[in-house]
């Protein structure tokens, strides 16, 4: 089975889809499905890291259109190219090749691109959590749809198969490993986890940080996670080194196992969410772009995470007092740990479920 995947990361887009998308094709993968991808190359593309896992990447050229591009959805710019420029340039990259499953991860992309694969591709599965625009696919796969099973109903052919909510969150291995040691976070605080995803140009962990920083806690150790692409990283770092209470890492493969092992985290919306989900971490949350606000507002109302609200509102003035708040309140973060865990309690099963179905859709 031939798969390739359109996805692409930047400094706007972040590397939560390729990520994502990374993710898929392992499990794939380890199916005897044969993955390949196809990215635009962006200013803050992960080619590379794609690369470093063993998957062939199909480049396609860096944006260099001079007039406005036609906002057709809210995230057209984000293809950095027009619709049918990045449709007729994906179509030659695939036109010499086999493709059993064309999948999709791209808020820019929508059914009239598809349509355009469809002589290329035998079966398109769109992965999507917005909702926002029509699809011509024959799987769609949205994580987040918490309490709208029918949201898609207008928006997909009558013959798609969906996958929706939580039990198809994509996880790498090492969070079902580390789910087995997993535990209620009841007692004192005593390990903190920062983490706001691989670019966070805002500098949100900053903001976290320096809030800590205000309650002069040193018997709480703290690690602080950013990405190799994070612009901050340097600064950061240097204040970590003075304190032996924080830990900086920098692009690291032992996530789950920190998340773990930390009482609760501080963070934002996005793919992180289910991975501290699933590992029952209470968070504090706020979110850090537009699609991740109505998550982030739905798991708040249910109390599976402390939701601040957007970054830009949430201050360093009001957030130290509410991680003061937030550190006594065991009560709280206990019934929090318990409700993410059982969120995310038919996860491993629900989701080789799907990939057995992508296999023999796609075959």
């Amino acid at each position: 089975m031939n798969v390739y995947i359109r996805v692409d990361a930047s400094n706007e887009i972040g590397s939560g889809h390729v990520m994502r998308c990374l993710t898929l094709a392992e499990k794939l993968h380890l199916h005897g499905a044969s993955v390949t991808f196809i990215c635009r190359e962006h200013v803050g593309h992960l080619c590379e890291l794609i690369e470093e896992k063993g998957f062939l990447v199909l480049k396609l050229p860096a944006p260099t259109w001079d007039a406005p591009l036609p906002l057709l959805t809210p995230h057209s710019h984000w293809l950095g190219v027009p619709l049918f420029i990045d449709a007729r340039q994906t179509k030659a990259v695939l036109r010499e090749h086999s493709v059993d499953l064309l999948i999709i991860d791209h808020y820019a992309i929508y059914n009239e691109w598809e349509r355009n694969q469809k002589d290329i591709a035998k079966r398109i599965m769109v992965i999507d959590d917005l909702a926002d625009r029509k699809h011509e696919c024959d799987l769609l796969m949205d994580p987040t749809a918490l309490d709208a099973p029918y949201r898609y109903r207008s928006l997909v052919p009558a013959h798609c198969s969906l996958f929706l909510g939580p039990s198809y969150v994509l996880l790498r291995p090492e969070f079902y490993q580390q789910r087995y040691q997993m535990k209620l976070r009841t007692g004192p605080v005593k390990r903190i986890f920062i983490f706001f995803g691989g670019f966070d140009h805002t500098n949100e962990t900053g903001k976290a940080l320096a809030s800590f920083l205000e309650l002069e806690r040193h018997d709480i150790e703290v690690d602080v996670v950013v990405g190799k692409s994070n612009f901050h990283k340097h600064d950061l770092k240097a204040i970590c080194d003075q304190y032996s209470n924080l830990h900086f890492h920098c692009q690291i493969t032992n996530i789950a196992i920190l998340m773990r092992r930390a009482d609760f985290s501080i963070g934002a919306g996005g793919t992180t969410t289910w991975e501290r989900c699933y590992l029952g971490l209470p968070a504090i949350v706020w979110s850090i772009a537009a699609n991740q606000k109505a998550i982030c507002e739905n798991l708040g109302r249910k109390k599976i995470i402390k939701y601040l609200g957007e970054n830009h509102t949430v201050k360093q003035s009001s957030l130290t007092p509410q991680l003061e708040k937030f550190i006594e309140n065991e009560q709280e973060r206990v019934e929090m740990s318990r409700l993410a865990a059982v969120l995310m309690k038919d996860n491993l099963v629900n989701l080789q479920t799907m990939i057995e179905d992508i296999m023999k859709m796609g075959g």
